[in-house]
């Protein structure tokens, strides 16, 4: 395989850093989404169920695309299907508070385009895991993978911070604007990244979208299943924020980004454990460990009524969830061929 990688530090490599840069402030904008639309389907509806289908609309549709978008990852340069990816989605997040400026914005709006965005957002997530390995050598990947997820977690930290202010003062919708922004930026700079240089491969029935390939592999499918309950188990949490912000809490907006700021804090004192607990257990042990600390560790939620100890109890949650999608990332990454 032919990359374009550099042995060291991930940051020194350019097209790196640009990756990076991108995701950063991409992640940062998405807590404007999360954080907003939420509290503004909730304000206007009043309704936790509405709040859970605007979820649903954003992660459900992945579930069907991802096969479809990882096959275009591999016929298509990842830049070029990561960059329409996050132009589509800044045009589709920016229709929400630009038809709202046009007094025409209904429910089923946010709905259909909610849909649509996250119809296209496996784009993104699988041609990053598809693109570091190709951007740093495998002695870092490690690093890679964990600079990839501190940026997130700082997006956790200081995100919704910055969110609920701007929805407190300007209004849910309008604060959507920024996460449009950072989705413009985020595609400009994929735009710029490698080609990436394939070995040939032989022509091969490709059955089941490469499921079958897939899954042939050792400890992937048991891997998969593991994330699947993972990542499922998250995102619940986006739904009932909201409603138990305000609802058991009697939080406003700002109540309700300082409990995400309080998963961010923990989530990013979490992934800085990374590196330690690589060394010290290995993945098939420290990644159904780490699934079940986060599930016990979120059950005392459902008896706390203020938000200072709510804001404690999500932030040591945080800290158990964070290391796995790094740990997770870097050994799919090492499971399955590069190509």
């Amino acid at each position: 395989m032919a990359r374009t990688a550099t042995v060291g530090a991930p940051l020194r490599h350019p097209a790196f850093q640009r990756l990076w840069l991108g995701l950063s402030i991409s992640y940062l904008g998405d807590q404007f989404t999360i954080v907003a639309l939420l509290w503004f389907v909730l304000q206007l509806t009043g309704s936790g169920a509405a709040v859970g289908l605007v979820i649903l609309c954003f992660d459900l549709p992945g579930v069907v695309t991802g096969a479809i978008l990882g096959r275009l990852l591999d016929r298509y340069q990842p830049r070029q299907v990561m960059g329409f990816d996050n132009l589509a989605r800044a045009a589709l997040i920016a229709a929400i508070p630009t038809l709202y400026a046009l007094r025409s914005l209904q429910l089923w709006h946010v709905f259909v385009l909610a849909s649509l965005a996250g119809a296209l957002s496996p784009a993104t997530t699988a041609g990053v895991r598809a693109f570091v390995p190709h951007l740093v050598d495998d002695a870092a990947l490690d690093r890679a993978n964990a600079l990839t997820a501190t940026s997130l977690q700082f997006s956790y930290l200081a995100g919704p911070v910055a969110a609920g202010v701007a929805v407190a003062r300007l209004g849910g919708p309008w604060a959507l604007f920024i996460d449009a922004a950072s989705f413009l930026l985020m595609g400009l700079l994929v735009l710029t990244l490698p080609t990436i240089t394939r070995e040939p491969r032989a022509a091969k029935a490709n059955r089941w979208l490469g499921f079958e390939a897939l899954f042939s592999l050792r400890y992937v499918p048991a891997l998969t299943l593991l994330s699947l309950v993972f990542f499922f188990s998250y995102g619940p949490l986006e739904a009932a924020l909201p409603v138990y912000s305000g609802q058991t809490l009697h939080a406003n907006a700002d109540g309700y980004g300082l409990l995400w700021t309080g998963f961010g804090m923990g989530a990013f004192a979490g992934v800085l454990t990374l590196t330690r607990l690589s060394r010290r257990w290995r993945p098939s042990i420290a990644l159904p460990m780490i699934a079940v600390l986060w599930g016990a560790l979120l059950c005392p939620l459902f008896f706390i009524r203020r938000l200072p100890l709510a804001m404690l109890f999500l932030g040591v949650a945080g800290a158990s969830w964070a290391p796995y999608m790094p740990m997770e990332t870097t050994l799919l990454q090492r499971l399955v061929p590069a190509e």
